[in-house]
């Protein structure tokens, strides 16, 4: 069968491939998601469009990975379980993919008491592995969760996420196991901490089973990298990047420089397939990485009838 991916086929054919990251507007406006999403266009093979992160109010993931679709780019949307019962996720996936969505990310997300609407109820009807399962069970076998035929199977590419910082190898396996085709990791600096989580999933033979994309997030000044450290549970920030953003004379130059040597050193590290870019509110520095790590320009996607699953 086909790959109806075009970030599939690209990482199908061996390419070092590139996701970057957006956070729809707390708004109704298209004209920003267009503008972020062109200001990546030729920096990265897909955009990551993220799901009420930090339990805030946004643009649906799956409206601002629409209109990403409609511009010719390539979406990963994704998919929480934190905010929807399982009918909820299973109708916007098929919304998603009658409208063109290819790459889905299954993630948990964050409970609304964290975020601007505390008093929100918490969902979590099913969890990340349960997201994967069901997910896959409506592609491949054409059925909802509760077992009722589709009329028509959604074609698609799934992902899961992944922490080395403060999970085993296990946790990889078994999301793999469910359903996960692609993993796009938390934020890593801890390469030495990172390149045992690898040779770990090496050994288990993981990284022949699911591409894997090793997360980086660009920090803008000594503040920004301290609240990670600070905020993020499970970011591990090591103190180096706190000690090189406050030397630095110029924070927010320095801050892509890091960024840069971490895409360079992880993608060197064995069954690291690509990067995934992030930032907080700082999305024109990802292209500016991209290109400081010499990953500019990026090679064009190989023909959808050149690559098969």
């Amino acid at each position: 069968m086909k790959s109806f991916s075009e970030f599939q086929r690209r990482l199908q054919a061996g390419h070092i491939v590139v996701t970057g990251e957006i956070a729809p507007p707390r708004g109704a406006s298209r004209a920003t998601v267009e503008r972020l999403a062109l200001g990546l266009r030729d920096a990265v093979d897909a955009i990551n469009l993220t799901d009420n992160q930090r339990g805030l109010g946004r643009m649906s993931a799956l409206g601002a990975g629409i209109i990403i679709r409609q511009l010719g780019l390539e979406p990963i949307v994704q998919m929480t379980c934190q905010h929807r019962n399982r009918i909820a996720l299973q109708a916007d996936v098929l919304s998603g993919a009658a409208c063109g969505i290819t790459n889905f990310l299954a993630m948990t997300g964050d409970h609304p008491k964290i975020g601007d609407h505390p008093d929100a109820k918490n969902v979590l009807d099913l969890n990340s592995f349960q997201l994967l399962k069901m997910l896959r069970t409506m592609r491949d076998e054409g059925k909802f969760q509760s077992g009722v035929a589709l009329t028509e199977a959604p074609r698609f590419f799934l992902g899961g996420v992944a922490n080395p910082n403060i999970e085993r190898v296990a946790r990889l396996e078994r999301k793999i196991q469910f359903g996960a085709e692609f993993i796009q990791t938390q934020i890593l600096f801890d390469l030495d901490r990172f390149r045992q989580w690898m040779a770990d999933a090496r050994a288990a033979g993981l990284h022949q089973k699911a591409y894997i994309l090793a997360g980086i997030m660009v920090v803008k000044s000594a503040q920004s990298a301290r609240f990670l450290r600070d905020h993020l549970p499970g970011s591990r920030v090591p103190e180096w990047v706190i000690e090189r953003m406050e030397r630095a004379a110029h924070p927010e130059e320095e801050g892509i420089a890091i960024a840069a040597e971490l895409v360079q050193e992880l993608l060197a590290i064995e069954g690291v397939r690509g990067v995934h870019i992030m930032s907080v509110g700082w999305t024109k520095a990802i292209p500016q990485v991209v290109a400081r790590a010499g990953l500019i320009p990026r090679p064009p996607a190989p023909p959808a009838d050149n690559v098969q699953e």
